[in-house]
């Protein structure tokens, strides 16, 4: 520092005392005695030098206790500023301190405390220390130094990258070096700031390792295990036990824990894999009980152990259903699902579908249709929707093969198959087709069921005159339990309510008979038509076929002038805002034709991607009522189908077939699901059905339908995606009015995450490690929204004491028992706390960042967790 720097700076310290104490004294900390012969030798008028000397000190503290009015008096001493033991340490509480020595300036940039113990760092990275740029860099990593240790740690953060001076982020950047490139390589990382040596002493000091830093291996196995020991009673890890050191087993999880909800979680990923493999984990943990593993994450590898079980429990039958969906409920919240989610929704589709057949095995087998239609839009649906979620989680889950838990999921796939086919469609259709049987023959529908040729009395008309436009969209394909997912997804994601009922669509369940059925017209009649020699079925609305977009708003026209039919991807993808409004205009009903789903299911290339079209559709609906809200501030929107569909996954066997041979007569028309005959044909395997004909005598039609889940055999096309026939997957198409609902309206309900509440009784944390119990306020359904919330133990500032602990709030269970969360946490080494504070249990919710404080704690522990950094 030069003279005139050092003159500017003193003149300022004694420009800055209280003149209020009477004088002023700066204390000059020169510890090297680098300025022993410049101090005299400076121009400091009005300000006394007094020099410390050992044989003078009782005099120099009376003369510095004395009255010192007007005095300003600089005292040079050869020492660090240090209070413990010093003879004049109540003028040192008092005095200003000042430094001119290169240390000393380094050490103020760093804010760090100026003790000996501080220089002694620099002095064992002056090389380093020397580089303004890396004195900067360690001044970014924390606020200030209090311990050579921290700052010790600190250039070890530095050499390796970490983003802050800590014990966790120093290990972890090391290790993610080590895992990329070497551990050699990021030792000689270390070694060129002079830390090398520390390092090694802190990672012993830290976690316990004692071995060699550069196997990268061997030090993550330690560090990894000893983390899983604080989840897993150690006499459950067996030969790993040798891995991992208990005592330091707080330290290990906090750094993995805190690792695995950062942004550097696929660095982890990818140690964790090395570590697996090289201890053969998954074999080491295969017989340890699952009971034991459900709260243990730090590893993949557990998710797959306990997928595998789950996978073979629900394949080998319906027992322990109920376990086997509160454990994959549980996992919901641990480190590793997002990575596995697939699977778990592929173990909950088919828990979900074991636990309904156990459920209702006893069911009634007869009843009347009426009865059943209830029954199937009530719970039986669920069945047809968890076989969907089971093939679309297989469908992606296929694409990641991890721990090659694809072919556990096939296996429990081929089960469920037998399940779905063999009881469940088998046992609705035979439910149904024997209540409507005669019904069918006679009327060609099952009476005292809503029918779709009723739309347009039933919902256009009554929208049209309560909201002065009727905004219908109808979705091909979309059968009822799609719908059931569709209208969830709205009354999350907008400010509408949703009610969904369903009706019947008409025989045969195809594409021209309900689109034209849906059409407000006053009359719906089939006839038979003729082409290039061919016969076919034709079908009319107030005698007019509809068979196209242009066709239908012609029909709807006749009963409203200005009516509208668009095709969504013209409505939605080739217009914008000013184009709908004007192609719109002052329409009074406005059909919008959406084909996603059917899209799909018609093609043989893409029939098994039907579920994939399933998943599409909703999106785009969604996005389609926001659009209509939006733009035109729609009060209703009706969401309905021309027809469902009946879906298979598994190749039909020889017996699943029927012929058009078995019908007795001339056929005019015919499909996988449906025949269409001249009046007057017959067939014993088929189901007769009368048509709605617009002639009678020869020209009159008949309909027959295949029982069960049977397909008619015809060459070309798919056969595991049909529709046409009477299967209450095909016929139940649904009927969902969306009412949009702006704040301060009647029957608005803001949309509301679910909230939690502590359940244990715990006023005081009297152990490092704890567990604790939470509920989930409310099911996650309708306006109350699922919330993933962050748990941790804080200060009065929100500064966690503790880890965090994720609680994923999604449970749909009326069942308050089945909303109840067990986590385990554990207070972080390192943080000291006092039993006189007071800390709180908050609740952060991650989406929202809202933190809310569940309940006040003293924390008393009898061995506060600290870190050893071994200096």
């Amino acid at each position: 520092m030069r003279t005139t720097d050092i003159q500017s700076e003193l003149q300022r310290l004694f420009g800055a005392g209280d003149p209020a104490q009477g004088g002023t004294v700066v204390v000059w900390h020169d510890p090297d005695g680098e300025f022993v012969e410049t101090v005299d030798t400076l121009e400091l008028p009005g300000i006394e030098v007094v020099h410390e000397e050992r044989n003078k000190l009782f005099a120099l503290k009376c003369l510095l206790n004395d009255s010192l009015d007007g005095r300003r008096i600089l005292l040079y001493r050869q020492r660090s500023r240090r209070l413990d033991g010093d003879w004049l340490a109540d003028i040192e509480a008092r005095a200003a301190s000042f430094a001119a020595d290169y240390a000393s300036i380094q050490l103020r940039e760093l804010g760090a405390a100026d003790t000996a113990d501080m220089r002694e760092v620099l002095r064992a990275h002056k090389a380093y220390f020397a580089k303004k740029t890396n004195i900067k860099k360690i001044a970014r990593l924390a606020e200030s130094y209090e311990t050579p240790a921290h700052l010790e740690v600190a250039v070890m953060a530095a050499a390796v990258s970490a983003e802050e001076a800590t014990a966790q982020a120093v290990l972890r950047a090391y290790l993610i070096v080590a895992e990329a490139e070497s551990g050699t390589e990021a030792l000689d990382m270390l070694a060129t700031v002079g830390a090398a040596d520390s390092f090694k002493a802190a990672a012993t000091a830290w976690t316990g390792f004692a071995s060699d830093v550069t196997d990268t291996v061997a030090f993550a196995q330690h560090v990894l295990v000893s983390a899983l020991a604080m989840q897993v009673p150690t006499d459950a890890l067996g030969p790993l036990e040798r891995c991992c050191s208990t005592e330091h087993a707080p330290f290990c999880h906090a750094l993995v824990h805190e690792w695995a909800h950062g942004e550097q979680r696929d660095d982890l990923l990818a140690l964790c894999g090395a570590v697996e493999d090289s201890l053969g984990l998954e074999r080491a943990l295969t017989d340890v009980e699952p009971s034991v593993l459900t709260q243990a994450d730090i590893f993949p590898c557990i998710d797959a152990i306990i997928l595998r079980r789950l996978f073979a429990t629900l394949t080998a039958g319906a027992d322990g259903v109920d376990e086997v969906l509160a454990l994959a409920a549980t996992r919901h919240s641990s480190t590793w699902y997002a990575n596995l989610s697939f699977f778990y929704e592929g173990v909950t589709a088919a828990a979900n579908m074991r636990r309904f057949f156990r459920d209702h095995e006893s069911d009634p087998t007869d009843g009347n249709p009426a009865q059943v239609w209830r029954d199937y839009t009530r719970t039986w649906y669920c069945v047809d929707r968890w076989y969907r979620d089971l093939h679309g989680a297989l469908a992606r889950a296929i694409t990641r093969g991890e721990y090659e838990l694809d072919e556990d999921f096939r296996d429990c796939c081929a089960a469920m198959e037998d399940f779905y086919k063999n009881w469940y469609l088998r046992r609705l259709a035979r439910r149904w087709t024997h209540a409507c049987a005669d019904d069918f023959a006679r009327l060609g529908y099952a009476n005292g069921i809503p029918r779709q040729v009723d739309f347009g009395m039933a919902e256009v008309e009554p929208m049209m005159r309560a909201n002065k436009r009727a905004w219908v969209i109808v979705s091909d394909a979309l059968r009822y339990e799609v719908a059931t997912e569709l209208a969830e997804r709205l009354e999350r994601e907008t400010r509408g309510v949703c009610e969904l009922d369903a009706a019947q669509a008409a025989f045969p369940s195809i594409t021209k008979c309900g689109m034209t059925a849906l059409l407000p017209a006053s009359s719906f009649t089939m006839g038979e038509e003729h082409a290039n020699g061919k016969a076919t079925l034709a079908v009319y609305a107030d005698g007019t076929e509809a068979a196209t977009c242009a066709a239908r708003q012609e029909v709807i026209r006749k009963h409203y002038p200005d009516g509208v039919a668009i095709r969504y991807d013209d409505f939605i993808n080739n217009m914008d805002r000013a184009q709908r409004l004007a192609r719109i205009g002052d329409a009074q009903v406005v059909y919008v034709y959406h084909d996603t789903i059917d899209a799909y299911g018609d093609k043989r290339a893409t029939e098994r991607k039907v579920f994939t079209g399933c998943r599409e559709a909703i999106e785009e609906l969604v996005a389609c009522v926001q659009t209509i809200v939006r733009d035109f501030k729609a009060a209703r929107i009706v969401i309905t189908a021309d027809h469902g569909f009946l879906y298979t996954a598994e190749a039909l066997d020889e017996s699943e077939h029927a012929a058009v041979s078995d019908i007795r007569g001339t056929v005019v028309e015919a499909g996988r699901r449906y025949v269409i005959a001249r009046d007057g044909a017959t067939s014993d395997p088929l189901v007769n059905i009368a048509l709605p004909t617009a002639d009678s005598g020869p020209a009159a039609l008949t309909g027959f339908a295949p029982r069960e889940c049977v397909r008619i055999r015809m060459s070309g096309g798919g056969e595991n995606y049909v529709h046409g026939g009477i299967s209450l997957q095909e016929l139940c198409v649904p009927v969902l009015r969306f009412t949009n609902k702006r704040a301060g309206t009647r029957g608005y309900v803001e949309s509301t995450p679910v909230g939690i509440s502590l359940v244990s009784q715990l006023d005081v944390i009297s152990n490092t490690l704890f567990n604790l119990e939470f509920l989930q306020d409310e099911p996650a359904s309708g306006k109350m929204l699922p919330a993933t919330y962050e748990i941790f133990v804080g200060d009065t500032a929100r500064m966690p004491v503790s880890d965090t602990a994720r609680i994923v709030a999604d449970r749909t269970d009326s069942d308050a028992t089945a909303r109840v969360f067990r986590v385990s946490m554990s207070l972080k080494p390192g943080v000291q706390t006092s039993e006189h504070e007071l800390y709180h249990l908050f609740a952060r919710n991650a989406d929202t960042g809202e933190v809310r404080s569940l309940r006040d704690l003293r924390i008393r522990v009898s061995f506060a967790p600290s870190i050893d950094f071994g200096w």
